[in-house]
């Protein structure tokens, strides 16, 4: 039963979001209305809502005599995902480490860290995506700039479907520049933190894109 508290087609939206994100929904796999209004219990008119926002932003496809598909993340996709991230999230280390320096509390991004750790030590590739992710989103908090805030959502979203997507990545090396990561933005050291930001996308690009030309030469 969806939550009362968003509009149906918003939470419709929400729904079908996530489980694209996290796998549940594959890519190319069918999302027929009718299925969808008695699975979550509704009608099709928020489901009709939530259609075209989902496919504005890259979630599902629309195609002649097959309805609505998880749509792929096609390799110019996650090029555009990184060259972003490698600019906002390098902000969010930045702002972050600036706000440390003047004293604001890191200990939400140290407990992010930790639960991460936790879910590498446990090799559960779903949960160390989902708390990598917040980790990540932790620093974007700590950062405290609303507007960063804000752009972050949607982009948060595609990096956690991608890396459910690209789920064999060395996670023990990506989790040691986390804890790199955490230590210079908690020290307040701002330009270290904004370096090891940087180095952090790019090694996580150069272990991504391979997966990814993999993934769809299979396909083809």
């Amino acid at each position: 039963m969806l939550d009362e508290p968003l509009s149906r087609g918003e939470a419709v939206y929400e729904w079908v979001r996530d489980r694209i994100i996290d796998g549940r929904l594959p890519t190319g796999s069918r999302i027929r209305e009718r299925d969808l209004a008695e699975e979550i219990n509704v009608s099709r008119v928020p489901i009709r809502e939530a259609f075209p926002r989902l496919e504005a932003e890259g979630y599902i496809r629309t195609l002649p005599r097959r309805g609505a598909v998880v749509a792929p993340m096609a390799l110019a996709d996650v090029s555009e995902l990184f060259d972003v991230r490698a600019s906002l999230e390098v902000l969010a280390a930045r702002l972050a480490a600036e706000r440390c320096a003047l004293g604001a509390d890191g200990s939400a991004l140290i407990a992010a860290l930790r639960h991460a750790e936790e879910a590498t030590g446990r090799t559960d590739a779903r949960a160390i995506v989902g708390a990598t992710t917040d980790f990540h989103a932790a620093v974007v908090e700590l950062a405290g700039n609303r507007l960063l805030q804000g752009l972050m959502v949607p982009i948060q979203g595609r990096v956690k479907r991608l890396f459910n997507i690209a789920n064999e990545r060395d996670d023990v090396d990506l989790h040691r520049e986390h804890e790199d990561l955490c230590d210079a933005i908690v020290h307040g050291q701002v330009e270290r933190a904004a370096a090891l930001a940087l180095a952090h996308v790019e090694h996580s690009r150069a272990d991504t894109i391979p997966i990814i030309e993999r993934l769809i030469a299979e396909t083809e």
